[in-house]
């Protein structure tokens, strides 16, 4: 693809119009993926929307000194601000960069590409796109909401040294485009901090911006490989906290396996290599039991900052959680049989509900459940696991008579439609198009809530 014409549609998302969102898809969009992407009026206010709801959060769950509560207020001013001067920058930058490309008037310089004004510019090195935001940076003070002993912090700050955390003139540093890591990494490395916005991403699903803290009371007293080696060896004498942080910055996420996976230069180090820079360190149910066991109080915060990752270490621990959860996740229950719906890539776009388990058996008792109630499902193999699914005509009859059911494919498709990839949303808009009764739900679900607004 002609990269002008790649820059010119990521452009272009990045300033659609999109109605601010709400503090329910902000957390929404945290606990499944951690960072916030879409157009840059949405992604900047979602990052204060989110940082308003911290503060409030922390304020309720942590016992805190009113000289406590004043930094935390003031990180939370300064954080405000910070977005609010980065977005003028960037909302202006943006618009410069597409008329210059709209017009054919950019000039590429190596990795740059330059409006014709020659100080707006935008960083292209692959596929990855990035505006530098310039002078957006503050002081401020993050409290000790944790109240952990040394010993037991030094452990968690451990782990964040071994994975994300760097080293900036002989201090601790971070940087991410993940709001909840930047609440979960300051707590444990609480005090001054300079904090900048320095970059923003353009993607094709839109803007993330990339925050940056350096630690003003907190000298650097490990490097890498040191921090790695002693992640493994507290591990070895049977101490997970080092284990739970290193997880939580390069930890990957894989559903549906018990595998502790961190991403590592050195795998190694760590665990068994696989594949590369990779490392199975754990594997099994009991692994993240551990895990959830060593956190804490900083599970406590974890959990206000509906951090993705704590919520999948939840998720393979808590049955019950489990089962709420998937309850809500994009899925349907039919005959009792709980099913996620999954769009599928054909040329008119179809849709399908489809229940995983390794057990063959559990997968012939909810085919036999689904056939009982009128249905034609069907089953095949996928890796290690059995999925059993049922098909879009068997969900169009299913969605006309179970208002349940029609509710949840409409938010489905509309959210597919909306936040997906590029072909998931065409193929979202195709389904929807094609099938008014989902459209219509949709059109009445938006009329109720501007009426509910406006009383």
């Amino acid at each position: 693809m002609d990269r002008n014409i790649d820059i010119k549609e990521r452009l272009e998302l990045a300033l659609r119009f999109e109605k601010p969102p709400t503090l329910e898809e902000v957390l929404e969009q945290v606990s499944t993926r951690g960072v916030l992407r879409g157009a840059v009026d949405q992604v900047y206010m979602a990052w204060m929307l989110y940082v308003e709801y911290v503060t409030q959060e922390i304020m309720k769950t942590f016992p805190l000194s009113e000289e406590e509560k004043k930094q935390l207020f003031h990180f939370r001013d300064a954080m405000k601000q910070l977005l609010l001067e980065a977005w003028i920058q960037t909302k202006e930058k943006l618009v410069a960069l597409r008329k210059a490309v709209a017009e054919g008037m950019c000039k590429a310089e190596g990795k740059r590409l330059y409006a014709p004004d020659g100080r707006t510019w935008m960083c292209v090195r692959g596929n990855t796109a990035r505006i530098i935001i310039r002078g957006v940076s503050a002081l401020a003070y993050f409290p000790d909401v944790l109240k952990l002993p040394r010993e037991r912090l030094e452990l968690l700050q451990l782990g964040w040294r071994a994975s994300d955390e760097g080293n900036l003139m002989n201090r601790s540093f971070m940087g991410t485009t993940q709001p909840w890591q930047v609440f979960a990494w300051a707590a444990l490395r609480y005090g001054a901090l300079h904090i900048s916005i320095a970059s923003v991403n353009l993607t094709h699903k839109g803007v993330s911006i990339a925050i940056y803290l350096r630690s003003r009371n907190w000298r650097q007293k490990w490097s890498k490989a040191e921090a790695i080696d002693l992640v493994a060896s507290h591990l070895r004498r049977g101490e997970w906290a080092p284990l739970l942080t290193a997880w939580l910055g390069d930890g990957s996420v894989r559903r549906r396996e018990y595998k502790l996976i961190i991403s590592t230069k050195e795998p190694w180090r760590l665990g068994i290599s696989e594949g590369a820079y990779r490392a199975l360190v754990a594997k099994g149910r009991e692994a993240f039991v551990k895990l959830r066991e060593v956190a804490g109080p900083y599970g406590e915060l974890l959990d206000l900052l509906k951090s993705y990752k704590w919520i999948y270490i939840k998720l393979a621990t808590d049955d019950g959680f489990r089962a709420a959860y998937r309850q809500k996740k994009n899925s349907i229950t039919v005959a009792s049989v709980v099913m996620y719906l999954r769009l599928v890539g054909v040329r008119a776009g179809s849709l399908y509900a489809e229940y995983y388990t390794r057990d063959l058996e559990k997968a012939h008792a909810a085919a036999k459940r689904l056939k009982d109630a009128g249905l034609r499902p069907n089953m095949m193999r996928m890796g290690p696991n059995y999925v059993v699914y049922i098909t879009m005509n068997s969900l169009l009859r299913l969605a006309k008579r179970d208002e349940t059911i029609r509710k949840a494919i409409a938010l489905y498709l509309a959210d597919k439609a909306k936040n997906g990839t590029p072909r998931q949303r065409e193929l979202a808009k195709k389904i929807l198009k094609r099938n008014p009764l989902f459209q219509n739900f949709i059109c009445q679900a938006l009329s109720s809530t501007s009426l509910s607004q406006r009383r």
